[in-house]
């Protein structure tokens, strides 16, 4: 009764989605300043998590609680 619990899941989905379009635009810049294994390995990652969040595995919870 203490604690509230918000699923933030879709908008974890939206940033996640927002960042990955960014830097797919930017991919030649992004490489230039870091590398392609850094790029792939970054988008890889994104879109796995993507894959996750939206197939139920994997959810990005808000929690408040107060200490008593």
């Amino acid at each position: 009764e203490d604690v509230i619990a918000e699923d933030r899941t879709d908008q974890f989905v939206q940033v996640l989605r927002r960042e990955l379009e960014r830097v797919e635009k930017e991919k030649d810049e992004f490489i230039n300043d870091f590398s392609e294994e850094d790029y792939n390995e970054i988008v890889g990652g994104w879109k796995a998590k993507l894959e996750r969040s939206t197939s139920g595995e994997q959810k990005w919870g808000l929690f408040i609680a107060n200490k008593k």
